[in-house]
C-alpha cells in the first residue's frame, strides 16, 4: 500500500517565497520523470534564462508520491542563496512563477495580460495534443482524433497566432521585443508539430512569423547547450517513445 499524503502547504513558507521571488541567484532542481511530457516548459524555461538547475527523476514513485503537496510531478526545489529551500508543484504554477522571477511578463500589467493570453492559448493546444491524442491507447481513436487536431485544432491556431505575431513585427517576440513566456511555449508548440507531420504545416514559407520565434528561442545559446546534453538527449528519447514526438 502506498503511503498517505498528508501534507498541505504550510505558512512559514510565505515569508521564504516573498522575500525571494524577485531574486534569480538561486539554484533549482526540477523533478519529473524521463520525458518532456509536462515538464517541458518548466525545463525550457531554466535553460532559457541561463539558470542553475538540473532535472532530478523520481527513483520509486509510488513510495514518493506522499512526500509531495499534490502527489503529482513534475514539482520544482528551489534553493535560495540563503539556504532556504521552495517546493513549487504542479507545472502551470512553475511556469508562472519562474516567468515572474526571471521578468518573462513584459513591462506592465497590459503586457501581463497579453503574455497571458498567448500563453494559455498555447498551452491549450498542446494539451490537446497530449490528452486526447499522445495518449489514447485505441489506435482508431487515436487516429481520429489527430485528424481531428491536425484539420481543426491547429489551421486556427497557427492563422491566430501569425496573426498576432506579425502585429508585434515579426520580431521573434510576442510581446515587445524581448524572451517572454509565449515565446518558450510557441517554440514547444513547433516541435511537437514537426514531430508529428514535418514541414506540411509550420515552415519558415507557410508559418513566418510563428517560425522567427521557434528559431529566435533555439538560438538562445544556453538552450543549445542544454540540447547537447545527455540528460536532455534521454528525455527527448523518452518523450519520443511515450507520447510519440
Amino acid at each position: 500500500m502506498a503511503p498517505s499524503n498528508s501534507r498541505t502547504y504550510e505558512e512559514k513558507d510565505r515569508a521564504i517565497i516573498v522575500e525571494n521571488i524577485e531574486k534569480q541567484d538561486s539554484t533549482f532542481k526540477l523533478k519529473y520523470f524521463k520525458l518532456h511530457g509536462m515538464a517541458w516548459s518548466v525545463r525550457t524555461i531554466l535553460a532559457a534564462t541561463g539558470a542553475k538547475w538540473e532535472s532530478v527523476f523520481p527513483e520509486d514513485w509510488p513510495s514518493e508520491k506522499a512526500g509531495t503537496l499534490f502527489g503529482v510531478l513534475p514539482v520544482l526545489y528551489e534553493t535560495t542563496s540563503s539556504g532556504q529551500t521552495i517546493e513549487i508543484p504542479e507545472s502551470e504554477t512553475i511556469e508562472y512563477y519562474l516567468a515572474r522571477k526571471f521578468r518573462l511578463y513584459g513591462d506592465d500589467a497590459f503586457d501581463e495580460i497579453r503574455v497571458r493570453s498567448f500563453a494559455s492559448s498555447i498551452q491549450s493546444l498542446i494539451l490537446y495534443y497530449l490528452l486526447r491524442v499522445a495518449v489514447v491507447k485505441d489506435e482508431a481513436y487515436k487516429a481520429v482524433m489527430l485528424e481531428r487536431f491536425l484539420k481543426e485544432a491547429l489551421p486556427s491556431f497557427l492563422a491566430t497566432h501569425e496573426r498576432h505575431l506579425e502585429a508585434n513585427g515579426r520580431n521573434g517576440h510576442y510581446v515587445g521585443d524581448k524572451l517572454s513566456l509565449p515565446d518558450i511555449k510557441l517554440s514547444i508548440a513547433v516541435n511537437i508539430i514537426l514531430g508529428l507531420t514535418g514541414d506540411q504545416h509550420v515552415s519558415k514559407d507557410k508559418t513566418p512569423a510563428i517560425w522567427t520565434v521557434y528559431e529566435a528561442v533555439n538560438a538562445i545559446p544556453s538552450i543549445t547547450k542544454w540540447k547537447e546534453t545527455e540528460a536532455y538527449q534521454e528525455i527527448a528519447q523518452g518523450n519520443k517513445n511515450i507520447l510519440g514526438v
